[in-house]
């Protein structure tokens, strides 16, 4: 019974209408459409930067203005004095522009963290729409040796009807057919395992997690030719370096606000005076801060300054260095299931088509033994299998290229 619902809903991805506007048909593109709106990581990011863009305003040193009432001489008669005060404080000029430029730079740097947030994203989300393809091929050559075994245990059984053969051979290719049923339950168990990891990779919600969800692009091999020295080129572009790149922007223009800062700030003040005898003035001030202690403040400001840059270079050639070498690992990992999976279409799997043709007729004109066959039936979807498993590895090795190349080359 167990076997039979499996069978159905297996069944069922391949019967899925093809409508590509709901999810009834999650393509790779509509999967990254999904998680591109829901990571929690792209949205808080999001926040970031916006609130990041506020900062560049803030930087600039415009303080509020003080407004100031004062009236003396209440209760005095008619004689009172009043006085209307409005002041205001000011960086100096270079300061502020120097800071906005540093939060400026620290906005960049949000931007290109964002960007490279979404090419691991897309990396996840290609790789586990992989894994779950795999599955599902998984499945069809699992189902494949069951609809073989089942016709070889009946025609093993009329034979033994007949006489021709003896018993054990029906024996033995139901004992295979029942192991067959066996891998069809587990090849149905890792569907459901790669499904639910695509579904937690996109943020799907647990409602729209449903069995009616098909899976339309497949694997199917890509010839692609990647050059290694093209791959540790584009690095120098990755988002991960230039946005260190732009945090070194933020503390070099850091060090020159700091430097700045030992000019002085600037302060301006217009007042109005009321003596209540008909008689008034208007004054206006200017003022400026002298910066006696800036040995103690400004100079630590400037020595902070210098030293979180030389923390940002550090950082730039640390990340640098494991760039490359993931991408180099990438590189000769794809470099090597290409050559696997060229290999096997060549020769190996016409090869072993060839050895089960070769034998299910000796099998029929009775030279060879059940037990023959069997392997030789075996030694084919093995090779299938291997093929498959080879197929997805490249697929994840080219995903991951995708990464450091910044451009699409499967499941476009």
């Amino acid at each position: 019974m167990i076997f039979s619902v499996i069978i159905a809903l297996l069944f069922s991805f391949q019967s899925i209408p093809q409508d590509t506007t709901g999810l009834n048909n999650l393509s790779v593109g509509k999967a990254l459409e999904i998680a591109y709106e829901h990571s929690p990581q792209v949205n808080q990011l999001k926040n970031s930067i916006e609130g990041q863009k506020q900062q560049i305003g803030l930087s600039l040193g415009i303080n509020n203005p003080t407004v100031t009432y004062a009236r003396e001489g209440i209760g005095q008669g008619t004689f009172a004095e009043q006085r209307w005060m409005v002041s205001q404080t000011l960086d100096f000029p270079l300061t502020g522009y120097y800071r906005a430029k540093s939060e400026h730079a620290n906005t960049g740097s949000l931007e290109l963290q964002l960007q490279a947030l979404k090419l691991q994203l897309k990396a996840n989300v290609k790789s586990a729409y992989t894994k779950l393809a795999y599955a599902i091929e998984s499945s069809h050559l699992a189902r494949e040796r069951v609809e073989l075994l089942k016709n070889l245990r009946n025609a093993a059984q009329a034979r033994s009807d007949l006489g021709e053969s003896s018993q054990i051979d029906a024996m033995q290719a139901d004992l295979q057919l029942t192991e067959a049923q066996n891998n069809m339950e587990k090849a149905y168990q890792q569907i459901m395992e790669a499904r639910y990891n695509l579904f937690e990779t996109i943020g799907l919600d647990e409602e729209q997690q449903t069995y009616e969800i098909g899976f339309p692009d497949t694997l199917h091999y890509v010839p692609v030719d990647i050059n290694q020295d093209e791959v540790l080129q584009q690095l120098e572009n990755h988002p991960q370096l230039l946005q260190i790149n732009k945090k070194q922007d933020a503390a070099s223009y850091q060090t020159k606000a700091a430097r700045s800062s030992y000019l002085p700030d600037l302060s301006l003040m217009y007042y109005r005076q009321d003596f209540g005898n008909g008689f008034d003035f208007n004054a206006f001030e200017i003022g400026v801060s002298v910066p006696l202690w800036f040995g103690i403040n400004q100079s630590n400001k400037v020595q902070e300054s210098k030293a979180e840059y030389r923390r940002v270079e550090w950082k730039y050639r640390e990340q640098q260095l494991s760039i490359k070498k993931k991408a180099e690992q990438a590189w000769h990992g794809y470099e090597t299931t290409r050559a696997n999976v060229i290999r096997y279409r060549k020769s190996i799997q016409e090869k072993s088509k060839q050895l089960v043709d070769m034998t299910q007729k000796g099998y029929r004109l009775g030279e060879l033994d059940l037990l023959t066959l069997l392997e030789a039936q075996r030694t084919y979807l093995r090779t299938q299998q291997s093929y498959y498993e080879t197929l997805r590895d490249y697929y994840l090795r080219v995903i991951e290229l995708e990464k450091y190349l910044q451009t699409d080359i499967i499941f476009k």
